[in-house]
C-alpha cells in the first residue's frame, strides 16, 4: 500500500509541475501577445486628397476596434471649406505592431469643386460618396506616425456633371481641365 500510495503522490507532484509550467507558458504567450496587440485610439492626419476635406486638409480617425476606424475631416478648396465623414475598414489590424496597414474605405462628404480664375459663374463645391483603398506605412521604433497613402473614385453629383457639361459649351471659358476618375491622396499621420 506504500508503494502505491508513493507513487500516487509522484504523480500527482508531476501533474502539478506540468500544470504550473503550461500557465507559465499561456502567460507569457498572453503578456507577448499584450504588447504585439498594443493600439491607439486617435489617428490626427495632415495631407492632400478628398479623404481630407479637400486639396489640403485634416482628419480625426477614432479606432474602437483594431479593423475599424471612424473619421471626420476638415479641408479647403480653393472657393471654400469642404468636409468629409467616413470609415474605414482595416484588412489588418490597426497595432502597433504592424508597420504596413492596408484598409477599404468609404465616406460622404465634399468630393469635387469647380475653380474658375477671373469668374464665379460656375464656382461651387460638390457633394458625394467616395470609395477606394489605402494602406498606411509608420516607421520609428513606436510605429505611431508615417503616411498613408490611398486611391479613391468619387461618386460625383449630377449637379456637379450638368456645370462641368454646361462649361465646355460656354464660349467665354477656355482650358478646361478635365477631372481624373480616380484620386491620390497622401498624408502624414501621428496616432495616439
Amino acid at each position: 500500500m506504500k508503494k502505491y500510495t508513493f507513487l500516487f503522490l509522484m504523480l500527482l507532484i508531476g501533474m502539478h509541475e506540468a500544470a504550473a509550467q503550461q500557465v507559465f507558458k499561456y502567460e507569457t504567450i498572453a503578456k507577448t501577445n499584450n504588447v504585439q496587440q498594443e493600439r491607439n485610439q486617435l489617428d490626427l492626419g495632415l495631407g492632400l486628397g478628398i479623404d481630407l476635406g479637400g486639396l489640403i486638409g485634416a482628419q480625426l480617425e477614432y479606432i474602437p476596434i483594431k479593423h475599424l476606424g471612424l473619421f471626420a475631416s476638415g479641408g479647403f478648396y480653393f472657393i471654400q471649406a469642404g468636409w468629409q465623414l467616413g470609415v474605414k475598414g482595416y484588412i489588418m489590424p490597426k497595432i502597433t505592431a504592424k508597420p504596413f496597414r492596408v484598409y477599404v474605405t468609404g465616406m460622404y462628404g465634399t468630393n469635387a469643386a469647380i475653380y474658375i480664375v477671373g469668374s464665379d459663374k460656375y464656382n461651387a463645391v460638390y457633394t458625394g460618396s467616395t470609395f477606394g483603398a489605402g494602406m498606411e506605412i509608420r516607421f520609428g521604433k513606436k510605429k505611431t506616425s508615417g503616411l498613408n497613402v490611398a486611391l479613391l473614385y468619387p461618386l460625383r453629383a449630377q449637379e456637379y456633371e450638368e456645370n462641368l457639361n454646361a462649361m465646355k459649351s460656354d464660349p467665354g471659358i477656355q482650358d478646361i481641365q478635365e477631372p481624373l476618375p480616380v484620386g491620390l491622396s497622401v498624408a502624414y499621420h501621428f496616432e495616439f
